[in-house]
């Protein structure tokens, strides 16, 4: 087995887009809480910044349009394309902040097409359709973790009914959501997940990177998207692409520079070194930090010229 080099790296917090999941029974204002978390979050970026609301609901997609400033992409299929346009057409007009209300119309299209392929070929192909339409939403859950913008998922939860004691000392039935109807474990994708309660409104974290909300018991408001924003931004800035491919470009440079310094190939301490970080081209590295590191190990080594050896070879 060929040796595997493996770099070691100091971590560093970087700045990030959120990505949140709002999850809970019917009329537990799942909307409504995401169009306020997502509000506060675009004050935070500037202002201008507008909110892009991706619909899934028809006319109760604008049920709130006098409360909130947002702009509507009302979904007229949920196929992964349809969803996967809507994101597009968002970031590509420059939307920092989107909402996508809910995920679970496309679970819902891909347990119909699961369905459709068992009708025609029977339990049979259930794994193989299933594997399939999968792929289809995972798809578009990576869509949403990698987008360049802020994202407020929301998912119906799966309804149960429970038991409880009103205040009038009667039981009574209360439906409660337990998990999202979506695809299993989607609420480990996101770095904040949220149940909301039914009658309350009240969101508890089930799982929470940011460490603000979890054992709290709060109504998701403005504040709660500045809190979050405030914990996302709290890092060192992300380069966008064509910065990070100068800086690629700039360390290549001052490599070549570096090995010239040193004798180039007249160097052989250097070269071996050379030829066993880079398989004998830096230029073909993209990486970089080990381009970086590279160049900070060349300061180990001295220019051929004062190793004590003349260009014959002769002391």
């Amino acid at each position: 087995m060929a040796k595997i080099n493996l770099r070691i790296t100091h971590a560093k917090k970087e700045q990030i887009y959120i990505k949140a999941l709002l999850s809970g029974p019917s009329g537990s204002g799942k909307s409504y809480s995401a169009l306020r978390v997502a509000t506060g979050v675009a004050g935070r970026v500037g202002e201008g910044t507008k909110i892009g609301y991706i619909g899934t609901e028809g006319v109760r997609d604008k049920l709130y349009a006098n409360e909130f400033n947002y702009d509507l992409i009302s979904l007229e299929e949920y196929t992964p394309d349809y969803y996967e346009a809507a994101i597009d057409t968002f970031v590509d007009e420059g939307y920092k902040v989107i909402i996508v209300d809910s995920l679970t119309h496309l679970w819902n299209w891909v347990q119909d097409q699961v369905q459709k392929e068992v009708a025609k070929g029977g339990d049979k192909v259930s794994f193989s359709a299933w594997g399939k339409y999968k792929k289809d939403n995972h798809r578009i859950v990576e869509k949403i973790l990698l987008a360049p913008a802020h994202v407020i998922v929301t998912g119906r939860g799966k309804d149960e009914y429970v038991m409880e004691t009103n205040s009038r000392g009667k039981t009574a039935p209360k439906k409660v959501g337990v998990g999202t109807q979506q695809d299993k474990d989607i609420e480990y994708e996101y770095m904040v997940t949220w149940q909301i309660d039914q009658d309350t409104h009240i969101a508890t974290a089930a799982k929470d990177n940011t460490h603000l909300f979890e054992g709290k018991l709060d109504v998701l408001t403005e504040k709660s998207g500045e809190a979050l924003y405030d914990w996302a931004n709290d890092g060192d800035p992300v380069k966008s692409p064509a910065e990070r491919a100068a800086e690629v470009k700039r360390v290549q440079e001052q490599i070549t520079a570096k090995c010239t310094e040193l004798g180039g190939s007249k160097n052989s301490e250097m070269m071996d070194w050379y030829k066993g970080r880079f398989n004998g081209n830096h230029t073909a590295i993209k990486d970089l930090d080990l381009l970086t590191q590279a160049l900070s190990e060349l300061d180990a080594f001295k220019p051929i010229e004062d190793s004590g050896e003349k260009e014959d070879g002769k002391s």
